[in-house]
């Protein structure tokens, strides 16, 4: 996974266009408990706990997923492909008393999961995740300081931890000279968009955010503006009782409109679409495409049509709308979208692309 509990760093010298990541172990927690009781025990509940943290991950919906859950923790063994337990070398204190922590990992087999989401009416969420670099600016005692990978801070840590098992790959800025000259603490303070979409630019990710932080007496307010490309900014507002909860409240939402875009909602409606492919030039790049279209996780079935020189037609059948498929279209540079000419007798018929087959 390309998360870190401070941050990854990014070469702006990086030629790629996309930086959607993919994330690995969706499927997969790993729980910390104390061995209070027998082993048994234990087992049971990092299972109850284990099945929680995927469904969450997997369909980006928290509130969506702690209304169903008593439903998965008692199928939850069932679920599970595997598990494994290890002792882990510190103890755990409980009630004046120490006890010895074990390291659960639980695999649960993806089509149980898919299928308790989609029978609720739930989203699944594909691996292939947009990136967001997230400018954190936090004021308490009218100080305010700008969380990045040369400057790191509690709330930072907090965030990259949490939205490691949200499944959500966030970055964070270096907060060098490059990045203090091309923002300011006011502009980001401020909310303003342009200067943080321009200082955004040489990370290269998918989308870009400020989260602005104040603490009011003993609570904090969160203000969480998220800038999509060629988007009107998207702005949230959460409350706390520390900062742990902020974070935590942040990465929710965030999980939430990115599952929105682009997961699947089986039974919601579906559409059948033609895809046209230009510079299909070869076999190979044939083969990329179609294996490329049937891991998108809104398509349902995809179909080779025709093969005409250098281009390509496809008969897609999508869970949802077409909105969806462009969105994850749009996390990789594989497929460039092409407009058509109005004289073109395909430019009502089509949804036309290009291969560039950066991403290969």
């Amino acid at each position: 996974m390309k998360i870190r509990l401070l941050m990854v760093i990014f070469l702006v010298s990086l030629a790629q266009t996309s930086f959607a990541v993919t994330i690995s172990n969706l499927y997969r927690a790993e729980i910390i408990l104390p061995l209070v009781d027998s082993e048994k025990k234990l087992i049971n509940k990092a299972f109850k706990q284990a099945i929680k943290e995927v469904l969450i991950k997997v369909s980006g919906n928290l509130d969506g997923v702690n209304n169903i859950l008593p439903g998965a923790q008692k199928n939850a063994a069932s679920w599970v492909a595997q598990h494994s337990i290890t002792d882990e070398d510190n103890l755990m204190e409980l009630d004046g008393e120490f006890f010895p922590v074990k390291k659960v990992v639980v695999d649960f087999y993806a089509q149980s999961i898919n299928d308790y989401l989609f029978s609720n009416q739930l989203a699944v969420w594909g691996s292939n995740r947009p990136s967001l670099l997230l400018w954190i600016v936090e004021q308490d005692d009218f100080v305010r300081q700008v969380s990045g990978a040369q400057s790191p801070s509690d709330l930072l840590n907090l965030v990259a931890k949490d939205a490691a098992l949200k499944g959500l790959p966030i970055y964070a800025p270096l907060q060098d000279e490059l990045d203090k000259q091309a923002v300011t603490v006011a502009d980001l303070w401020g909310l303003f968009e342009v200067p943080v979409i321009e200082a955004s630019r040489r990370y290269q990710t998918d989308v870009a955010g400020v989260l602005k932080v104040n603490k009011i007496l003993d609570e904090y307010e969160a203000n969480l503006m998220v800038l999509m490309p060629n988007e009107e900014p998207i702005n949230l507002f959460v409350q706390g009782l520390d900062k742990e909860d902020i974070a935590e409240q942040v990465n929710a939402a965030l999980a939430k409109l990115f599952s929105s875009r682009y997961a699947v909602v089986r039974g919601q409606g579906s559409a059948k679409i033609t895809l046209r492919i230009d510079n299909v030039i070869d076999f190979q790049r044939l083969d990329n495409i179609q294996t490329y279209l049937a891991k998108i996780a809104v398509v349902r079935e995809v179909y080779l049509n025709t093969i005409k020189a250098d281009q390509v037609h496809f008969s897609v059948v999508l869970d949802g709308d077409l909105n969806k498929l462009n969105n994850a279209i749009a996390l990789d540079s594989l497929l460039e979208p092409v407009v058509l000419d109005v004289l073109d007798p395909e430019v009502n018929r089509v949804q036309a692309y290009r291969y560039s087959g950066v991403n290969d």
